[in-house]
């Protein structure tokens, strides 16, 4: 049977976290997928929302999914694609909090965005969304620096709607260390 749920879901995309202010640079969107707790792990049900810039939470509402054990999947427009580290009880409302502690993702898949709170963030620079962030992306990064593109663009990893340096340096940073997705 069918049941709407709620999810509520605490995350940070690594750019756009600022440890001096504990905000990001924006509000922006996220998409939520419950996916099954059985290989070969199938979306089951996915809903669209906003992370607030200040609580760094948003509330997704499924409307497809029965009660049961599902992974999260985030998916972020410039970040790594990033799963629970277990399948998680949905049943009404639910809450789960990625930025507590790498050990909330699979794979201990986040990186440490600050000490003081101590806080968590999923990984910025996956610009083509392959799983991946290498070469290509930074490359797609330096040419928007390039072309100074700004706005509302992938490449801009630090939600300031400006592609620069600044993005740039996290791309490299985490292509250098062969960030990619962990899943089950």
């Amino acid at each position: 049977m069918e049941h709407q749920q709620r999810q509520d879901i605490t995350a940070i995309p690594e750019g756009y976290y600022n440890s001096i202010t504990n905000k990001q640079s924006k509000s922006d969107t996220l998409r939520v997928y419950l996916c099954s707790n059985v290989s070969p792990y199938n979306v089951i049900d996915s809903a669209k929302g906003i992370l607030d810039s200040v609580t760094h939470t948003g509330s997704f509402a499924f409307n497809n999914s029965p009660i049961g054990n599902y992974y999260i999947k985030l998916i972020h427009r410039n970040c790594i694609e990033t799963w629970s580290s277990n399948p998680q009880s949905l049943n009404g409302i639910s809450n789960y909090d990625f930025t507590s502690a790498s050990s909330q993702a699979f794979g201990n898949n986040l990186k440490q965005a600050d000490t003081a709170p101590l806080r968590y963030a999923f990984f910025s620079g996956d610009i083509n969304q392959d799983g991946t962030i290498d070469a290509s992306d930074v490359s797609s990064v330096e040419n928007d620096v390039f072309n100074s593109v700004s706005g509302y663009i992938t490449t801009d990893v630090t939600g300031d709607d400006f592609a620069d340096a600044q993005d740039v340096s996290i791309v490299d940073n985490n292509a250098f260390n062969s960030v990619s997705a962990v899943t089950p």
